[in-house]
């Protein structure tokens, strides 16, 4: 994706906050790109951006324009498994475009990954991250190909060491233990999973752990790398939640990091979901990508 592409802007999950949107939509402008909005952008209907049908619709209006290059989300929140029986795994296959979201977006992209057979970037969102005035952020990078250096991981956020290669799947932790029984659940054969979420207390992240291992989550899986994991503002603190996770994954079959810079930041790292990743936590220390992300 070049500057002067169109990026088609939705909203598939709760409401925008429209003063963020307009920063949003303006970064992408005075970085040289077009912007097309879903028909139900600035739409507000309770705690979703329209029906389910509207959201959908502004969706596949974006994924149909060929002079779109590619799908950015406004924000995540909640709503975007609810748009999935409206939503054709030929047309998004007919129509293959690089998406860009995190959050809430999980949904939809395991989605678009079992259904479509395509892959996603989990990272910034338009009124989010790009419309809180951002610094830092490398998603320009990873979508032209020349982001593809590897993700270093630090000797203390190292919690089970080993190497393993695989297709790096996941999303935040909530969403994908509401996954769990759907025809969306994240398989863990021969992948590299990657978690983060906010403001989940300690039982609460390993209950939902549990639910992912107990489900089959975890079987043929080849390693983990978790990234934040932003606890309530009036909850535990972070050393805390390092702490329970060193415990919990300590004895684990596979190799385990925390401490990746990407999920629910100011400034997030842009991960590709499905494509296929090493992880070495042994010698190298990275996260490291098997071949270039964007052709």
């Amino acid at each position: 994706m070049e500057p002067g592409a169109t990026i088609g802007v939705a909203a598939v999950s709760g409401p925008v906050d429209e003063e963020r949107l307009r920063r949003g939509i303006a970064y992408l402008g005075a970085r040289g790109y077009r912007v097309r909005e879903a028909s139900n952008l600035w739409r507000r209907t309770g705690f979703l951006a329209g029906s389910d049908e509207e959201r959908a619709a502004g969706y596949r209006e974006l994924v149909g324009a060929a002079d779109v290059h590619a799908v950015f989300f406004a924000r995540g929140g909640y709503g975007s498994s609810r748009i999935l029986p409206h939503l054709d795994a030929g047309e998004l296959r007919a129509n293959p475009k690089i998406h860009l979201g995190g959050s809430d977006l999980t949904a939809l992209f395991a989605w678009i990954g079992r259904h479509a057979g395509l892959g996603a970037f989990y990272g910034p969102m338009v009124a989010v991250a790009m419309g809180s005035g951002p610094a830092g952020l490398d998603w320009e990078d990873v979508l032209t190909g020349e982001g593809t250096v590897p993700h270093w991981i630090g000797a203390d956020d190292v919690l089970t060491p080993g190497r393993g290669e695989g297709v790096l799947v996941g999303g935040c932790l909530s969403l994908l233990g509401s996954l769990c029984g759907t025809p969306e659940a994240i398989r863990g054969d021969d992948a590299i999973l990657f978690w983060e979420d906010a403001g989940e207390d300690t039982y609460r992240l390993d209950r939902l752990l549990t639910q992912l291992e107990r489900s089959g989550t975890f079987e043929g899986l080849q390693g983990m790398v978790i990234g934040s994991v932003v606890p309530r503002p009036d909850g535990e603190s972070r050393e805390a939640v390092r702490d329970y996770l060193r415990a919990r994954f300590e004895r684990a079959r596979f190799p385990v990091a925390m401490g990746l810079a990407a999920g629910h930041l100011e400034s997030p790292r842009t991960l590709p979901l499905g494509a296929r990743v090493r992880l070495d936590l042994d010698d190298r220390l990275e996260l490291s990508f098997a071949h270039p992300v964007v052709r």
